[in-house]
């Protein structure tokens, strides 16, 4: 953020001389990149201290009168561009302000910043006491509370809250669809329905704010204690002695507000209702793990105060200012309609089925509005340490100085969010991730609002159903934004008019009562038997579950698990890996079930001495025990993604642990529930157990209710999938479901004995859906026809016949008829190299004991003669011809279909909807060499698509392997055959930001081939060499002529060089060049060959050096540690 010019001051151009203010003082350093995606730039204190700007004061007020305290808000943002990224103001005492994210970044250093509550919040304490918001730093009631709460907002808890949220909102709906084209005030309708939603979700208490004219009497009750809460702390202590009627109302509004909250406890005290779990039940029942406390009568009281005000102030101001934008913005809530009405659609129209995570973009749409129009508008931090802090640009803060974040300053931060900082445009939060300390509307760290995600999906579901079944309009239509203030922002006197859409027939009461489904689905959740930690007998095996949890959504799955354990009679043991497994040592008479998430790389607060215990402990400590580890974490923090569950399975498996499933992965910015409910059917699957008591756990699956359609015929909802398609992507649980066309198919190279196939096709992405070059597109293959076609002869039954299966715990159809064909091409992986604990069973049915001992002898050396050679299940049962392994154990023994990733090789630049991939077709040829088969599943299923064609795909962001953001940055990338798919895409787009005339730094490629014929995209290549945008480097492993130059070009051969490595170390001088040049270093390419020889010839580069040699450094660790921010690798096995 720029300061005025210093010859003009804005506050009165006709003088600079008579301002106050240094207009050129110092501003702290801000990020070079436009858009600002990525984190600030260090700081580092060179020594110069800054005065903090500040107007002039006046006598015995202060800067009380540079704020208007009707319009707070823009008093502060007025000053804020009037004074630049921080200054400050004597209200009664002084308090600086900030708002650019350079110097935010360093306030949201909780090493040495911690939370200071404002004036105004010190006097909510008086009604609010030590509630989670109002607690001081330090104050052990909040320890207390935040400890047994804080996994009561976990996203599986407040998932299951849907029903109940859901219940609210038709209410709302069914009260809009009665006062059809009648005006009434946003806030006013958002406000009942958020407070009746916390009531009743945490409380289980019903407000019924729909069936009363005015608003329930705890609503005006609190917002009188807040505006004369934030009247108070700007008071003189003189004056306010003074206001004895104001003492008086405000003490008896505080009573009042304590009698209501009082009667709630009381009410649950008197008739108990242990099914409940909700928030009151844990205030009043739960006891803190650490210490054994529970929280005393005027906690919960106080807690309840600050949730019944903070649970729904917020968030209707949040609702009402989407509102608003959506109005003004047809174009989002034309996105949005579409959206809601998809996911409503895939719902079966079952409003507890709604999937609120596949909501992406009306989330989107809730994160811009509270960027734009933050409803808490401002924390305060202080310096932890008693010698205070320097913030960047010089400036002091003492000890015990506040310093307030205006979050409409930071959030329109242009050094972070680009130059549209004013517009609404949601999309900014789908096409990267959050810029970090840049968009902050649920506080900071550990003191943030503990309820973002149950607001975040009230709101979200609420304007889905709101957009999928009214049209829209302001009841002015000339309406101005104004804001109307407590301690929280809402619109002021926002009318809006709301109509049941006109291509609707039926009420909502209506479609209710056909279809029956507006609270079944959730009470069964909420009824389930709780485990408590500790240890659950059920006189079977063993069973552990342990956890490391912080927000509560591990473990919340943890006990789902150990519920499950105990119905197929487990014996479980459930805890927190502090507790179970501080010292580092497992168990080994059962299997160990792990639920862990990261937190910016760290581990969780109860999983840090497990954690520290396990990087500690030496080879072998983890033998016998059979583990798996599920990860759960959130991707707007890519760096950090799932590091430490990652390195939890890693390391237990390094230390001799045998690992029961692939590690899996949770998001919790996206669909979490569906992730933790995969995780749990593969559990089991391999677990086994008596299921016949266990919960069901995949209701994705479930048959929606029927409606009734015209002339009484039962209309359920169809999903057409293409032919074309894999249509078993939700049994095989594949994570995507979007469509993709085929708009092309082209053969690069043709299949010879030299030249293994390589093609080209591009494919029209699903709507909505964008990429990056340097992203992948997943994609859901089916089987090759051949590979069906071997099995059904081999088992003597046809491709057209329907079987029905009866396999308990498999992921496949059970007891319905599916035909033969479709269910060997889509649902299980005919190709995978079988298992090796299937040897021993598969060389007990032969009946040939030569056979027999053949089976046998593939354990001995299973790496070389299965999985190298790709050795199947259906290959052994062929070649194996006396193992009678029946049908149902050969479907058992089938891993399901997977995903299969490539790399795109094109550049959004070129076509934002469109996409290239380039891709080697795996095939064997026939015995005398003139026919070939096929072996990939992926690779031949894309290669036989035809332009029309439909596929499940779906754009899967690269985490790191981009493009610099900075234009000039050198880039050397290495790769051979088709691993040149996303250097196609990067060197593209470098390319046409050089025609639109920006200047690019050098690009230099190294590209292997075996001969010139299997180079592709040849002739592009060389264009991009001619028109000084890249800097080709072929070498050409089996070519028998080296040229010295290529193609016409002054492309150079290096004689003698056969693979990449060996060009990279001749070179090797002109490599380092380029690394002191700033060059950034890829690699695409087989992690076997191309990777790990590389990889050799880099560090023998780095030792080679002088500067190594001379310092003595390890090559290989110099390696590892440049190559975590200069070298990207993206390779294949």
């Amino acid at each position: 953020m720029a300061h005025p010019p210093p010859d003009k001051c804005p506050a009165n151009p006709a003088s600079a001389a008579t301002c106050p203010v240094a207009h050129d003082a110092p501003v702290a350093p801000t990020p070079a990149a436009a858009t600002g995606r990525g984190d600030p730039p260090e700081w580092v204190d060179d020594g110069t201290r800054t005065a903090i700007p500040q107007p002039p004061e006046r006598l015995l007020v202060g800067n009380l009168l540079d704020i208007d305290r009707q319009e707070a808000i823009q008093s502060l943002r007025r000053l804020a561009h009037l004074y630049g990224p921080i200054f400050q103001l004597r209200l009664i005492k002084l308090v600086c302000f900030a708002s650019s994210r350079v110097i935010v970044n360093q306030l949201c250093d909780e090493n040495k910043f911690e939370k200071m509550l404002s004036s105004a919040l010190v006097q909510v304490r008086s009604f609010a006491g030590d509630g989670l918001f109002t607690a001081y730093t330090g104050e052990h009631n909040w320890d207390l509370a935040h400890r047994i709460l804080v996994p009561a907002f976990g996203p599986l808890a407040i998932k299951k809250m849907q029903p109940m949220m859901m219940e609210i909102i038709s209410q709302m709906l069914l009260f809009w669809e009665h006062h059809a084209g009648q005006p009434f005030e946003a806030a006013d309708q958002y406000t009942r329905l958020t407070f009746d939603t916390i009531g009743w979700c945490a409380f289980r208490y019903r407000f019924n704010s729909y069936h009363t004219e005015k608003m329930h009497p705890f609503i005006n009750i609190m917002v009188d204690l807040l505006l004369e809460s934030g009247n108070r702390g700007h008071r003189p202590g003189l004056i306010q002695a003074l206001m004895f009627n104001s003492e008086l109302k405000y003490q008896e509004n505080i009573k009042e507000l304590h009698r209501q909250c009082d009667e709630i406890v009381a009410a649950r005290k008197r008739d108990p209702d242990p099914d409940a779990h909700d928030l009151l039940n844990n205030m009043l029942l739960d006891k803190d793990p650490k210490t054994g406390e529970k929280l005393s009568d005027e906690n919960i009281r106080n807690q309840m105060v600050t949730f019944l005000i903070a649970g729904h102030e917020t968030t209707s101001g949040l609702l009402s200012f989407a509102t608003y934008y959506l109005l003004k913005n047809p174009r989002v809530l034309i996105k949005a309609r579409e959206e809601a009405d998809k996911v409503l659609a895939e719902a079966g129209g079952n409003l507890n089925h709604m999937n609120s995570a596949s909501l992406v973009y009306i989330d989107a749409i809730c994160k811009e509005t509270l960027r734009l129009q933050p409803t808490a508008p401002a924390f305060t931090v202080t310096p932890k340490s008693k010698e205070g802090e320097i913030l960047p640009g010089g400036y002091e803060i003492p000890h015990g100085q506040g310093v307030t974040v205006l979050l409409h300053e930071l959030q329109r931060d242009p050094e972070a969010w680009g130059e549209d900082v004013n517009d609404f445009r949601p999309e900014r939060f789908l096409e990267a991730p959050i810029p970090k300390n840049a968009w902050k509307p649920f506080g900071n760290g550990a003191r943030g609002c503990i309820g973002r995600g149950f607001a975040m999906q009230e709101a979200v579901l609420a304007i889905a159903l709101i957009v999928n079944r009214f049209d829209l309009e302001m009841a002015n239509p000339s309406y101005d934004l104004g804001i109307k203030q407590t301690l929280t922002i809402k619109p002021k006197d926002f009318f809006i008019v709301a109509r049941p859409r006109k291509d609707r027939h039926q009420s909502l009461l209506s479609e209710l009562i056909a279809g029956g489904t507006a609270t079944a689905a959730g009470e069964d959740e909420s009824k389930k038997t709780p485990v408590a930690a500790g240890t659950a007998k059920a006189g079977g095996s063993k069973l552990y579950v342990l956890f490391g949890s912080n927000s509560g959504s591990c473990e919340g799955l943890a006990h789902d698990i150990a519920r499950d354990g105990s119905r197929r009679g487990f014996d479980v043991t459930l805890g927190d890996l502090d507790t179970v497994a501080g010292t580092g040592k497992l168990p080994t008479d059962g299997p160990v079930v792990i639920c862990t998430a990261s937190y910016e790389g760290l581990p969780t607060d109860n999983a840090r001495m497990f954690y520290a215990s396990l990087r500690a402990d030496s080879k072998d400590t983890m033998k016998g025990v059979k583990f798996s580890v599920m990860g759960a974490g959130h991707h707007d923090w890519a760096t950090t993604f799932h590091k430490v569950p990652t390195y939890i399975d890693e390391r237990l498996e390094e230390l001799g642990g045998e690992r029961l499933l692939p590690l899996h992965k949770a998001d919790a910015g996206g669909d979490i529930v569906g992730d933790f409910e995969e995780y749990q059917t593969d559990l089991w699957a391999k677990l086994g157990g008596d299921s016949s008591g266990a919960s069901a756990t995949a209701t994705a699956a479930a048959v929606p209710a029927a409606d009734t359609g015209a002339g009484g015929k039962p209309s359920l909802p169809v999903r057409i999938v293409p032919r074309s398609a894999n249509a078993a992507a939700q049994r095989v649980a594949a994570g995507i479901d979007s469509v993709g066309t085929v708009s092309s198919q082209d053969v690069l190279v043709n299949v010879s004995a030299d030249h293994p196939q390589m093609n080209s096709i591009t494919i029209k992405l699903p709507e909505d859906q964008t990429y990056h070059a340097g992203d992948y597109l997943a994609v859901l293959p089916k089987n090759p026809v051949q590979a069906v076609e071997r099995v059904v002869k081999h088992f003597g039954i046809q491709k057209d016949d329907n079987i029905v299966l009866s396999l308990p715990g498999s992921f496949l159809p059970n007891d319905t008829p599916i035909n033969v064909s479709d269910l060997l091409s889509e649902y299980v992986e005919l190709g995978q190299p079988a298992s090796k604990t299937l040897l021993p069973k598969l060389a007990n049915m032969c009946t040939d004991l030569k056979e027999r001992e053949a089976i046998k002898a593939l354990e001995d050396d299973y790496v070389e003669k299965v999985t190298k050679a790709r050795l199947s299940l259906v290959d052994i049962l062929e070649k194996y011809k006396s193992c009678a392994a029946p049908l149902d154990f050969f479907l058992a023994n089938l891993p399901k279909m997977k995903i299969r990733q490539y790399s795109i090789s094109s550049t959004p630049l070129d076509s934002y909807d469109t996409v290239s991939l380039t891709f080697t077709v795996h095939t064997v040829p026939s015995a005398d060499g003139k026919t070939y088969y096929p072996a990939g599943v992926a690779s031949n299923y894309i290669a036989f698509l035809k332009p029309g064609d439909k596929l499940l795909c779906a754009v899967k962001a690269s985490a790191e392997f981009h493009l610099p953001t900075d234009l000039a940055t050198p880039v050397v990338m290495f790769t051979a055959g088709s691993g040149i798919a996303p250097f196609r895409g990067f060197v593209m787009e470098r390319a046409l930001q050089k025609e639109a005339g920006r200047k690019i730094g050098p690009m230099v490629l190294y590209y292997g081939c075996r001969t010139e014929d299997d180079m592709v995209y040849r002739a592009e290549l060389c264009k991009w060499v001619k028109d000084g945008v890249l800097d080709l480097r072929p070498v050409f492993s089996r070519s028998t002529a080296q040229p010295t130059s290529f193609a016409g070009t002054n492309t150079t051969i290096v004689p003698g060089a056969k693979y990449v490595q060996h060009r990279v170390w001749e070179e090797r001088k002109q490599v380092e060049d380029l690394f002191h040049a700033g060059a950034q270093f890829y690699t695409c390419g087989s992690g076997a060959k191309l990777g790990a020889d590389l990889r050799k010839t880099l560090v023998d580069i780095i030792g080679q050096t002088k500067k190594c040699q001379e310092a003595g450094n390890d090559p290989q660790k110099v390696y590892e540690k440049l190559a975590q921010n200069r070298y990207k690798t993206d390779v294949f096995l």
